[in-house]
């Protein structure tokens, strides 16, 4: 048995040496915070010159918009001088390319869409995208929506589906291209339905609003700005793509609760630099372009563009995401036998 009539000399804990510990303890507690602080700033010597951003679209567009409106930020927070350089043509083949033979310095960045994960995936670049760019930030997603034309007897995209299922090959959906996203979105659909919805590629969306409004085309998977077609009479809004419901657009339903589970169709804004780009250098840009884009104001002018500031992804789930998306779109391009425009 061990007795418990220690004397007191024995079991009090010295003061000074307290002292010293809990000193101890707070010196090493503050130099983890400055490690810390100092392993978020910029690389020793980056940058020393401006950092070129190739985008794979023309001006004017939305990747543009966003992607100004993000540089143009950061550079005001920091001591980064961004310089746009719009490289469209090729369906965005032809910045990809820049990019991918640019030194891996942290000197030219490549801002795109969905647009360069589906060329990579069709096989419309020689190289390999999953190593070829490592992932810097995602800056805004925004959700496709489902219109069609009056003429299609479905409220909804379940009984649109039905109706397609019962008179295979009269629906046409209506794109801006082979290889696009919603392209990719209907081949997705006619598999996972047992479909035969036609696909019409169009050299710009405008023309394919014109052609959804007159009946050529029954169905589009379009931007939020498209609901403004809803105002003619002649097009109905039927589905959000989004995996949860618009606040703006609360009574539509999410093709995921009608009958798709997990079917979501975004157009996303993605900036990737050279796959052997310095991490640090990566890192410290991931940092500084995540904070940006969720500032309280960025924010507020991507929602008057129906978009959503992403969340501030580091870069190994950058990398993970990344990855996922380019094996998602591969499937489906195998599986449809889809091919770049040449």
């Amino acid at each position: 048995m061990i007795s418990a009539s220690l004397s007191h000399k024995h079991d009090r804990v010295p003061v000074r040496p307290l002292r010293h510990l809990l000193h101890a303890l707070l010196f090493a507690s503050l130099a983890g915070s400055a490690a810390g602080a100092l392993a978020q700033q910029a690389p020793a010597g980056y940058p020393n010159k401006p950092v070129r951003v190739v985008l794979t679209s023309a001006p004017g567009g939305g990747l543009n918009v966003v992607t100004r409106l993000v540089l143009d930020k950061m550079s005001q927070r920091s001591n980064i001088t961004f310089v746009a350089d719009s490289q469209a043509g090729a369906a965005g083949v032809i910045a990809m390319r820049i990019v991918n033979d640019a030194p891996p310095d942290g000197y030219t960045l490549l801002s795109s869409s969905n647009t360069f994960i589906i060329n990579g995936a069709m096989k419309a670049v020689p190289f390999d995208i999953r190593t070829a760019y490592v992932p810097v930030v995602r800056m805004t997603t925004q959700p496709y929506m489902t219109y069609v034309n009056v003429s299609v007897p479905a409220n909804n995209f379940r009984e649109l589906i039905a109706y397609a299922k019962a008179n295979p090959n009269k629906l046409n959906l209506g794109s801006t291209g082979t290889g696009t996203v919603p392209h990719l979105g209907l081949e997705m659909i006619n598999a996972a339905a047992g479909v035969q919805i036609t696909h019409v590629p169009y050299k710009g969306i405008a023309t394919a609003n014109l052609d959804l409004v007159g009946d050529r085309i029954q169905i589009l998977f379009g931007s939020v700005s498209g609901n403004q077609l809803v105002k003619t009479g002649k097009v109905k809004l039927i589905a959000v793509m989004s995996l949860k419901r618009m606040p703006m657009f609360p009574d539509v339903p999410t093709v995921a609760e009608s009958g798709f589970p997990d079917f979501e169709l975004t157009n996303t804004y993605t900036v990737v630099a050279p796959g052997k780009t310095p991490p640090a250098i990566v890192a410290y840009l991931n940092k500084e372009l995540a904070q940006t884009v969720n500032l309280p104001e960025m924010k507020e002018k991507f929602a008057a563009d129906f978009s959503d500031a992403s969340p501030p992804y580091g870069p190994e789930e950058l990398k993970k995401m990344y990855i996922a998306e380019f094996d998602k779109w591969e499937k489906v391009v195998k599986a449809a036998n889809i091919k770049p425009e040449q």
